[in-house]
């Protein structure tokens, strides 16, 4: 083939980059690749290619059809689509530009080449049939796509060989019989016999085409899969002398548009239904069960226990295979009714149709988990797992089917709470809590918006001198209503809705401004005196050692900017890092130990201090105090309770200190209620305490307040 000129017209710029350098290897060239379809107009037009390579799925306003539309309209081009999958809208909206082709990516180069041949040659044969004439026979008789002409009467006068293969009808047969004879199509779906389009044409005077899913009745009597187009044949003076009928074999095409939409629809490591077709599914049920009360349904939401261990321990290919293994047992004890899907990772969900007894639905839900409860075998590894299911019957109401998704997500995590391995049932009791807690998201949401969040301040004290050394940042959300809530009441939600590293963010940069106003102000140092915070006399400056703690959530180590946030803050505040004290949690190390160890290096690294809360609690592992950069430990108040009279518990901190004084960390207290609770602390060494002893957590404008009197 001689060198042509191809523009592509794709998006991803691997792929195009890829599509350029076969393009170049197979001995063409490729002076442009453009990224969207108005960008592909204008080259068009500037370089009059001999050939347009079009992703159908363009990013930008005008997609790869109107594209190619608007190209083919001005220029005597062919058009090649690219595509990994298209529906059936898209794809009847691409058969309108007459494209010469449609390649799937990811592409061969032996397909792209066969491809691209094949559009030259058929672009080619359209132009020889325009503009010669007299050169139509040797053309027909050597493309790859059956055709007859008949005569003015309607009867068969030529059939190229293609037409011969198709029908099984050789010219000489066929020659003089009418058309409706030798070339018979059916509907695929209603099994009706279609009206010849060679014949049609003929006595309508204009362009046929059959219509979707026709198929063309060989004399042997089978089935082909056709696409065809008829148009009447006129002589110079303008009468018809006959018409001819174009037939094309599209087997492929249909196995690759089916394809494509098998591919839209289901997931591509499983196979299973996906989401989107799961919800289509689900939302007909909805529609049917509401047309007829007596018809029932059931769905499940499934998630497979601690998967997430196995993709961290045997890699994530051994976990993609699992997911693999999965899915056949999900289906083993279902009907053909059923659907089972998978949504993503680890979760899957099943629709259980015509099912009212809520029993069925929990045998169903049984059956599965112990199905998934037997061994896997993958790559000599034998993998024990469980799985935790929600159930949804359709006896609540539900308009969409989104909501009812949410339902069962809600009673799947019931029964991971419970323990896992097991199934929960979503019943009236939850709905009435799923309700209360979407009206508590939207508060909390309007709570934000509204600006009804506020940072109160606790004074962390020295237990030597009673001087105020730092002031733990607490939030407050006071509701519409006054009503004052504290942080356990909201907080717990706020991770739930993936919005706590906001709040966390947005308390940290109050804070810092706070701090920086006293500064400014010209406070002082300040001590706790009979409960009352007063300045210590001439003291006009702050102290330097003067701190803000601020309470980070474990939800910021899963994000890689955290580091970066932090230092903008900082900035933005003018708040140098060694003011700043981060109260973090043993459960930050629990989840991912090495990847915390590394973000609190990189923290550190903005001179600020990390502070181990809550020590004490939880699984409490010494280890922590010397594997990780922390500063200071704070003592959990369970254990300064009753610290007077319960001698295990004074034991116990007195543990806790010495250790962390030979680490090298300082001691916190939290909790400190009573006088006798304060002494005893500082007997035993711990340098700083916090409590309703000395101070509960007051805004700034009170803190200012009292400092001014």
């Amino acid at each position: 083939m001689d060198k042509k000129t191809i523009l592509v017209v794709e998006d991803e710029v691997v792929i195009a980059m890829d599509l350029r350098a076969t393009l170049i290897d197979l001995g063409h060239e490729v002076p442009e690749i453009v990224f969207s379809g108005e960008a592909a107009i204008q080259k068009a037009l500037e370089l009059r290619p001999d050939l347009v390579l079009m992703d159908i799925h363009l990013s930008a306003a005008l997609d790869g059809i109107d594209a190619a539309a608007a190209i083919t309209q001005a220029l005597d081009i062919p058009v090649i689509y690219l595509t990994a999958y298209a529906d059936e809208k898209t794809l009847q909206r691409a058969s309108l530009t007459a494209p010469f082709g449609y390649i799937l990516k990811p592409f061969e180069a032996r397909e792209l080449r066969a491809n691209i041949e094949i559009a030259f040659y058929k672009h080619s044969l359209e132009k020889t049939i325009k503009e010669h004439r007299q050169w139509l026979l040797a053309v027909l008789n050597s493309i790859s796509e059956g055709v007859a002409a008949s005569d003015s009467s309607g009867l068969i006068k030529f059939m190229n060989p293609v037409a011969e293969a198709l029908t099984g009808w050789s010219q000489a047969e066929a020659v003089g019989r009418s058309p409706a004879e030798v070339f018979r199509f059916v509907d695929e779906v209603t099994r009706n016999l279609i009206d010849n389009p060679l014949l049609k044409s003929l006595y309508e005077d204009h362009t046929i085409y059959l219509p979707e899913n026709a198929l063309l009745l060989t004399k042997h009597g089978h089935e082909i899969p056709v696409a065809d187009s008829a148009a009447p044949i006129y002589s110079d003076r303008g009468q018809i002398e006959g018409a001819v009928m174009v037939v094309r074999d599209s087997t492929e095409q249909r196995r690759m548009e089916a394809q494509l939409e098998h591919n839209a629809l289901h997931d591509a490591l499983t196979q299973l239904p996906n989401r989107g077709l799961f919800l289509d599914r689900l939302q007909q049920a909805i529609d049917r069960a509401r047309r007829s009360p007596e018809f029932g349904f059931a769905v499940m939401v499934l998630d497979l226990d601690r998967f997430k261990s196995i993709n961290d321990t045997l890699g994530h290919l051994l976990g993609d295979e699992l997911l693999v293994k999965v899915a056949p047992r999900l289906k083993t004890h279902l009907r053909a009714v059923d659907t089972v899907a998978r949504f993503g990772g680890d979760e899957f969900a099943v629709l259980l149709e015509d099912v009212s007894d809520v029993a069925m639905a929990c045998r169903a839900a049984e059956r599965i988990l112990a199905e998934i409860k037997q061994p896997f075998t993958i790559e000599n590894h034998e993998l024990l797992i469980t799985a935790s299911i929600g159930i949804v019957m359709n006896s609540i109401p539900y308009e969409q089917a989104t909501d009812l998704l949410r339902h069962a997500d809600i009673a799947m995590y019931r029964a991971k709470k419970r323990g896992r391995g097991d199934y929960e049932l979503f019943d009236a009791a939850m709905h009435t809590q799923a309700r209360e807690l979407m009206q508590r998201e939207h508060a909390l949401r309007q709570a934000i918006a509204r600006n009804q969040l506020a940072v109160h301040y606790q004074p962390i004290v020295s237990l030597a001198t009673h001087e105020v050394t730092s002031l733990e940042a607490l939030v407050r959300w006071q509701n519409s209503d006054g009503e004052m809530i504290y942080p356990d009441q909201f907080i717990p939600l706020a991770e739930e809705m993936g919005i706590v590293t906001t709040i966390d963010q947005w308390v940290l940069r109050q804070s810092c401004q706070q701090l920086q106003a006293w500064r400014q102000t010209g406070l002082g140092a300040w001590v706790l005196t009979d409960g009352q915070l007063t300045r210590q006399p001439s003291s006009i400056e702050l102290p330097p050692t003067l701190s803000i703690n601020v309470n980070l959530s474990t939800h910021h180590f899963a994000q890689k900017n955290l580091v970066d946030t932090f230092a903008s803050i900082l900035q933005e505040t003018g708040m140098d890092g060694h003011h700043l004290k981060l109260e973090i949690t043993e459960s930050v190390f629990i989840e991912n130990a090495k990847a915390a160890a590394a973000m609190l290096k990189q923290l550190k690294q903005l001179n600020v201090q990390i502070c181990l809360d809550d020590f004490g609690t939880g699984y409490s592992s010494f280890s922590y105090l010397h594997q990780f950069p922390i500063d200071i430990v704070k003592i959990d108040r369970s254990f300064v309770q009753g610290i007077e009279t319960n001698v295990e518990k004074l034991e116990i901190v007195r543990a806790i200190v010495g250790l962390c004084h030979t680490l090298g960390k300082a001691v916190t207290a939290e909790g400190i209620e009573t006088p006798q609770q304060r002494d005893i602390l500082h007997d035993l060494g711990c340098e700083y305490g916090q409590g309703f002893f000395f101070s509960r957590a007051i805004d700034g404008a009170a803190i200012s307040q009292h400092l001014q009197m």
